[in-house]
Order: C-alpha cells, then structure tokens, then sequence
C-alpha cells in the first residue's frame, strides 16, 4: 500500500508488517532526526542510505538531490526491499542515475551475509544474534558487500544513516576509505546499547568513533543536539550525529531550529516522542 507523507513523498508500506501502522495513521516518523538531517542535507550532496528500509529516508533525500546529487540506498531483505523499490517507482525514481538501490547487506567484509527478521517485523532484521520482535525467526542469505568495495574509489560521501539494528560497528570499519577521503561526511546512526553490545562492547565502539577523527552529537527531542564529552558514557537508545565539526554543527541545528515557527516548536516537541515509543517498545520486545 502507498502512503503519502505531508511533505508529499509517497512510502510503500507492507501492511503484514507491524511498522505500517504509524505510517497509516500518519504519525511523524523519526521528526527530529529527519530535521537534523535536512540541516546538512544539500541539491549536491553525496548520500548513503544504509539500512534503507522502505524508502523513509531515501525518498525524503531523493527529492533534494535527484538533479544534482547522487543516493546510495541499501536494502538487505528482499521482502523490505521490493517495498523500497516501489517507493522509488512512486516518487518517479527508478530510472533516476543519481538514485541507487542494492538489495545487499553492509559489513565490514564482502561475500554473503545471514540477516535474521521476523513476519510480523521483516524491517527489524539483522545480522547480529539479538531478540526480535514477533514470533518465529527467519533468516535469509544475501549478498554482502563493504562500502569501501561498492564506491567508486574517488567519490567524497558527505551524508550517511546507518540504521542496522545493532551492526552500526561493522558497517563502519568497512568505510574507512570513504570516510578518510570524505572531509566533509557527517554520519547519523542508530545508537542502541542494548543491541550493540551482541557484537561489540559500546564503550569501543564510542573509542572507534573518536579515533576516526569523529565528534558525538545525540540527537534529542525537540530538534536539538546535544554533545557527548570524552569519558562521558551513552547509554540505552540514541540517534547520534557524528561530526568533525561539532561546534558548527549545534549552531547550524540552533539557527534552523530558531527559524521554525513557535507553534510548530510545540507541536514536535509534543509529537516526537510517538515513534520513539514504538522503537523502545520493539527492543524491550
């Protein structure tokens, strides 16, 4: 089923899947991320959609950058991803060169990849050994690759979401070209101590990302970010935007957030929290 956002994208929902509903009840999804994304998003920028999901986040950039930009969306189940492909049909992307869609999943290594999910949750999947949501696990085999291995070897990424349901880690240390040639890459990403440390203790991960020459911003709600000092520890779930401008970046998220007007500032603050509800309530699971 097409559903389509107030901005005027159209989603392709799967309403076997649990996830459709706040899409058919016209809830805000992931507002103030989206907001803190769209403060760095611009016509020209390089963007990678990892773990695209039915297409939220690619849709909403493909309208920016569809001209002069270029999107690398990926998809690891087939189920979500048929899904993600009639999202671009909708949006008159499919055929676009600057828009991208791989059914593969992102590592730190090339080959096949295991992705676990469920029927009633198939775009919780994910290939870390963490509890799901719904009732009997499935697992598929796919295809897999590095972001490294997939980018043109010249190409300068300036945005990222990774969105992997604890394998935020891995997809990491498998850009480290990209990011080391991508001066300007700023990577928003799905920050869940609960499903990080199946696969890596998150005060290392946090290590890993500093040494990378990464700042940390969590994303809170109400459109704001708030900076993560060293030593300081993150813990249950965060969106986190990770920056080697921190300083530029709270100020840009400050101006955009000053030009919004107050009734709408009241409206998110009260309305953001939904989707988080629906998240905590999947991990909790």
């Amino acid at each position: 089923m097409l559903v389509q956002l107030k901005s005027g994208e159209y989603i392709c929902v799967d309403t076997r899947s649990l996830d459709s509903i706040a899409y058919l009840l016209g809830w805000e999804l992931e507002g103030d991320v989206i907001r803190v994304l769209r403060t760095f998003l611009t016509q020209q920028s390089v963007v990678l959609d990892i773990g695209a999901n039915v297409g939220l986040y690619t849709a909403l950039v493909a309208s920016i950058v569809r001209q002069h930009g270029r999107l690398f969306a990926f998809e690891g189940n087939p189920r979500v991803f048929a899904a993600l492909q009639r999202t671009l049909v909708a949006n008159e992307l499919i055929e676009n060169p600057n828009i991208i869609a791989a059914n593969l999943l992102v590592s730190d290594r090339s080959g096949r990849g295991t992705l676990h999910y469920t029927e009633e949750w198939p775009v919780g999947g994910t290939m870390s050994d963490i509890p799901l949501m719904g009732q009997e696990r499935h697992s598929v085999e796919v295809a897999m690759t590095t972001i490294d291995d997939y980018l043109p070897g010249d190409l300068a990424v300036d945005l990222v979401k990774i969105d992997v349901e604890g394998h935020e880690p891995a997809v990491i240390r498998g850009m480290r070209q990209a990011i080391a040639r991508s001066p300007n890459i700023r990577l928003i990403i799905e920050f869940a101590e609960h499903m990080l440390k199946h696969s890596v203790d998150p005060a290392e991960f946090v290590d890993d990302v500093r040494r990378l020459g990464f700042h940390i911003l969590c994303i809170r709600r109400g459109f704001k970010v708030e900076r993560v000092l060293p030593g300081e520890v993150i813990t249950g779930f965060n969106y986190c935007l990770l920056t080697r401008t921190p300083d530029q970046d709270i100020a840009a998220v400050e101006r955009r957030r000053s030009e919004l007007p107050i009734r709408l500032k009241r409206w998110l603050h009260r309305i953001s929290p939904r989707w988080g509800r629906w998240r905590r309530i999947w991990h909790r699971w």
